[in-house]
């Protein structure tokens, strides 16, 4: 396993191509599943790209492609490509049907033929998402609030612990390491300490473990403390890592 508090270069790159594809999902209007199921392609092939004629954004936007098809949320081709280029490149206007629109067309269909072999053609996806919202529903009635409940400026809990989920998909080490089961724990855990939210006849830290093994009895503190220090190494260097990224490239354009 690697290294759970720091970062390195290549995970750095990651945490960008992730952004792009995040903003790029955004603007597309993909839902969430279908944005992560993109991001777990893109961490599962992007160590193959050196073996390819291909690089990380169109990686990401074939990603994308592949994704909306596995999870039923079918985009257009030209809109995809519109979207991805005009990311990329914002000062330029919409492509229109012509020989560059025809290359990068031809370019993705190319690229998603390789990630295909490369997956083997197996496109199964076990979120952690699922697990999340029925862990919380279920958590929820032991406790003095719901799931709709707000905790912080009219956000409740789902849509705060969805929030910190949609951001571990930055990270190749969370999605590889750890169980689905064991990330929800973890951040319903954390959006839990974080608040100060109380569970009745849970008293100690200890005592946190007695409910987490009704969801999933291989839970352990040693996983949920290596679960929430990689989550806090996240957010500790991705927005760093954001920030300069954005500055380099504005002193290049």
């Amino acid at each position: 396993m690697a290294s759970l508090s720091t970062i390195t270069e290549d995970e750095k790159n990651r945490y960008v191509i992730i952004s792009y594809m995040f903003e790029c999902a955004a603007k597309l209007r993909l839902s969430i599943l279908t944005t992560a199921s993109a991001a777990v392609i893109y961490h599962k092939c992007s160590c193959y790209l050196e073996k390819s004629d291909f690089d990380q954004y169109t990686l990401a936007a074939t990603a994308l492609s592949l994704a909306s098809k596995y999870e039923e949320e079918q985009i257009k081709i030209r809109d995809l490509i519109n979207v991805t280029y005009r990311t990329l490149h914002p000062n330029q206007p919409y492509l229109r049907i012509s020989q560059e629109y025809y290359r990068l067309r031809n370019t993705l269909v190319d690229c998603e033929l390789f990630l295909i072999r490369i997956l083997g053609f197996h496109f199964q996806f076990n979120h952690p998402n699922k697990y999340l919202l029925h862990y919380v529903d279920t958590l929820s009635k032991w406790m003095t609030i719901t799931p709709s409940t707000p905790i912080k400026n009219n956000i409740n809990i789902i849509d705060i612990a969805m929030s910190i989920l949609q951001d571990t998909y930055y990270d190749f080490t969370l999605i590889k390491d750890f169980s689905p089961q064991h990330i929800a724990i973890a951040i319903i855990y954390l959006v839990i300490k974080t608040y100060g939210l109380d569970i009745p006849g849970v008293t100690t830290d200890e005592e946190h473990i007695n409910w987490m093994k009704v969801f999933s009895s291989t839970i352990t503190d040693d996983i949920l403390v290596k679960i929430i220090t990689r989550i806090n190494t996240l957010y500790k260097y991705v927005e760093r890592t954001l920030e300069h990224s954005s500055s380099a490239t504005k002193s290049h354009s």
